[in-house]
């Protein structure tokens, strides 16, 4: 499950190299590749977006905050949605009939990572965050490409992002979960 977390508890930002939208749709292919060399392959759709809000501060003043919601939905080898905002973790298992929630504490923070991003070329990146060392990979538009790297437990990570749209047209409500009232609930 650490996987899961790595990945969906994205929340992204600017770098001064690395410019991600407000929103963006992809198609994308995971591949997990364990310390015995069996290899998981997965495929779906990311919708992702930034929503900004003004929060009012203790001293009355007024402060943007930035929140970024993803929704993974897997369709092979599983059916499965994996919904984020960066702090709660969502995830639909249609084959298990199933859902889980929760509360995300060891997650990627893509912000820090971009931040840190430091390029090796016109287009790749790498990056070492919470002892994780990552490798970006933008395609020529500067669009987000590959996202490469070793996991906690010595997976093998590959993220290829097919067919990126930036700055799509994303609702809020087409990044939640849903599953029909029959599922079990987990909380976790």
């Amino acid at each position: 499950m650490k996987f899961f977390l790595l990945l969906f508890a994205l929340s992204l930002a600017l770098n001064a190299n690395i410019v991600l939208p407000e929103t963006f749709t992809t198609d994308f292919e995971q591949t997990i590749t364990n310390d015995k060399g069996k290899v998981i392959k997965y495929e779906g759709r990311v919708l992702f977006k930034n929503i900004k809000e003004i929060l009012s501060t203790p001293e009355g003043g007024d402060e943007t905050h930035t929140r970024s919601l993803f929704k993974w939905s897997y369709t092979a080898p599983t059916q499965k949605e994996v919904c984020t905002n960066g702090v709660e973790l969502t995830v639909v298992d249609h084959d298990l009939e199933q859902v889980s929630h929760y509360l995300i504490d060891e997650g990627i923070d893509l912000e820090q990572v971009l931040k840190l991003a430091q390029p090796l070329t016109k287009t790749d990146y790498k990056a070492t965050y919470k002892d994780i060392e990552y490798l970006i990979t933008m395609d020529r538009n500067q669009h987000l490409k590959k996202i490469v790297y070793v996991d906690s437990l010595d997976n093998k990570v590959k993220i290829i992002f097919n067919n990126m749209s930036y700055n799509s047209s994303v609702k809020e409500q087409e990044l939640e979960c849903h599953a029909p009232s029959e599922y079990d609930i987990i909380e976790g």
